[in-house]
């Protein structure tokens, strides 16, 4: 059972309703973890989003990667999602200095470098995978090509050729099913930008009903 009055689990719900719902269908044992992942990522895409001034996002960007490596030194602090982290991530073997290429992307897409910024944010899927016993190569893949789509569904300028390699790169592939089903999303995002419409709503019944086709369907 997932804890609905947990802070963490409350955050992703309420920001990302296609990431929760995903994670529901992890194994119980790393949904908690999975979750905190997810609540880190976007908890520092908030900061991308908030910063009107490049320079005061890479201050609060710098203040996550300071407390990721404190974690590595044994700092357990009371903000929510680093103690989800330090309590439900690092024991599967994940550090918090392995987590820094997410402050990465952002640094990035601050910087407009849409390219990097996914080669970077890649890395969210990658740790999703080893969490989840997927496969971490096909994972770390789906999942550039998942923040390409995400950039774009979120009003970044994503040129033809970007885009592009997103539809590339989001070919199915075997990985862990939540990873699997949110490529899905993905992928059919993509194709309402190509066509000039809005991708849907997040957690809509449609997004529901291919998510869980692709979990079960694993494409």
């Amino acid at each position: 059972m997932t804890d609905t009055a947990d802070p963490v689990f409350a955050l992703v719900r309420e920001r990302d309703l296609d990431r929760y719902l995903a994670s529901l269908y992890a194994p119980p044992a790393a949904r908690t973890g999975l979750l905190a992942l997810h609540a880190l990522d976007l908890e520092m895409a908030e900061v991308a989003r908030t910063t009107t001034e490049p320079m005061l996002g890479q201050i609060r960007l710098a203040w996550w990667r300071e407390q990721l490596e404190g974690l590595d030194a044994g700092k357990r602090p009371a903000q929510p999602v680093l103690a989800a982290v330090a309590d439900h991530i690092l024991p599967a073997g994940i550090s918090g200095a392995s987590l820094e290429p997410l402050e990465d992307a952002y640094l990035a897409l601050l910087e407009g470098d849409l390219a990097a910024y996914a080669v970077s944010r890649s890395r969210l899927f990658e740790a999703a995978a080893t969490l989840l016993g997927g496969d971490t190569a096909n994972a770390k893949r789906l999942g550039e090509g998942w923040a390409l789509v995400e950039a774009a569904r979120r009003g970044s300028d994503v040129d033809a050729t970007l885009l592009n390699r997103a539809a590339d790169l989001l070919a199915p592939a075997a990985t862990a099913r939540p990873l699997i089903g949110l490529a899905a999303l993905a992928r059919r995002d993509l194709a309402a930008l190509r066509a000039g419409r809005r991708p849907g709503h997040r957690g809509s019944p449609g997004r529901q009903a291919r998510l869980l086709w692709s979990i079960i369907s694993g494409r």
